[in-house]
């Protein structure tokens, strides 16, 4: 039985990881070992590896990277701290493999301890493009560190053969993020807004704005405000649920922004962590949402739910026509929102291509690195000498 440890270090990472830990979990041939560090131990986070463990899985390993500070010099420190926690965990549990999604920084001490110790790492989510954060550079980093590749579209799937010379154990399985839509019993709009305390009859709109790592603090904090500005000035017939930035360069700041911001205004609705399950429910009942997270990217399109992609964070990306990019400005932003309302628009979201999967990424995963370890044994065998 081959031992198999899913590292994650963040909220939304874990809520992409969730089907294909189920499926190590039940899959006769594999031993899950779960590793969690980053965000998910942070009580500014809202310690969501409670979350996990409500989940019904067993953490193996926490590693605390000490998140205290989100400046470049204080991440960096943090890094270094994961390295000497994630060899300890290593070589403790002894994984045969490990499971790695997307392009946060903290996966660059994760793979890099896990390449030294020559251990073989799965990375899920690579070969795509955000020209707008070093997130572009820390992928590209774990994919050439990698020794599996589980790419979610064909276009990535080249991008990724063109940087390591070879198509070979480069496998399309579509994006995880779509598996939750067909294994998670969604909640009702009723249950929604009993739990979330919010207006059953208005339109619902939910912001996201993760810091934009290439830009500095002012810019950052700038724009926030003058989102934020912007939602306010719609009126009562909105609500407006905000969930909290990540652990990123800035990422507090922006947070304590949003905290000063909202107080005492009763269309804002601020949450650390609305979790797996409500996020996921929100989708379909949203009247749009805006911001420049990779969820309104890969997810949005299936719901057909109109999304205001902000500034430079996702360029690069493939964005389905339900999604409209516009600039920080604030004038920008409003003729977005007025573009949602148009019949062209609205025509356009009944015809969406989805090039993201059909919702069985996890299940393809898995099925590959078991069958992975019956065909590339020799391979493997050479990295854990």
């Amino acid at each position: 039985m081959k031992k198999i440890a899913v590292v994650t270090g963040a909220r939304s990472e874990y809520g992409l990881l969730r089907w294909v830990i189920d499926e190590i979990h039940h899959a006769t041939e594999l031993q899950l070992q779960l590793i969690v560090t980053g965000g998910h131990l942070s009580p500014e986070q809202g310690l969501t590896y409670r979350c996990i463990e409500e989940d019904g899985y067993d953490i193996d390993a926490k590693v605390d990277m000490l998140l205290s500070s989100d400046c470049a010099s204080g991440i960096a420190k943090s890094m270094g701290m994961c390295s000497i926690g994630m060899s300890d965990a290593f070589l403790h549990l002894q994984p045969d493999m490990i499971v790695v999604l997307g392009d946060r920084y903290e996966l660059l001490p994760i793979v890099g301890t896990a390449l030294v110790m020559r251990i073989p790492i799965a990375h899920i989510s690579g070969g795509d493009i955000t020209e707008g954060a070093i997130d572009n550079e820390v992928r590209n980093a774990v994919t050439m560190m990698s020794t599996l590749h589980f790419p979610g579209t064909q276009t990535s799937a080249a991008r990724i053969g063109r940087m390591i010379g070879t198509m070979k154990n480069v496998f399309v399985v579509g994006e995880t993020n779509l598996d939750n839509f067909l294994r998670l019993s969604l909640l009702s709009r009723n249950e929604l807004a009993e739990s979330l305390n919010i207006d059953l009859g208005k339109k619902w709109i939910l912001m996201t704005y993760h810091p934009v790592t290439k830009e500095s603090r002012e810019k950052n904090l700038f724009d926030v405000n003058s989102l934020l500005h912007v939602l306010q000035s719609l009126g009562d017939d909105y609500e407006i649920l905000v969930s909290k930035s990540n652990t990123d360069l800035y990422g507090s700041d922006i947070n304590q922004l949003l905290n000063d911001y909202v107080c005492n205004k009763p269309c804002f609705h601020l949450f650390t962590s609305l979790g797996q399950k409500c996020y996921v429910s929100l989708l379909p009942q949203l009247y749009c949402m805006i911001g420049n997270s990779s969820s309104g990217v890969y997810e949005t399109g299936y719901w057909k739910l109109p999304t205001i992609n902000i500034g430079h964070r996702q360029e690069g990306r493939y964005m389905t026509s339900n999604i409209i990019c516009c600039d920080n400005c604030s004038e920008s932003i409003i003729q977005s929102l007025k573009k949602i309302e148009t019949d062209e628009f609205q025509q356009m979201l009944k015809y969406i291509d989805n090039p993201y999967g059909d919702g069985n990424a996890s299940k393809r995963i898995v099925e590959q690195i078991i069958m992975s370890f019956q065909t590339l044994h020799s391979a493997l065998t050479v990295l854990k000498i």
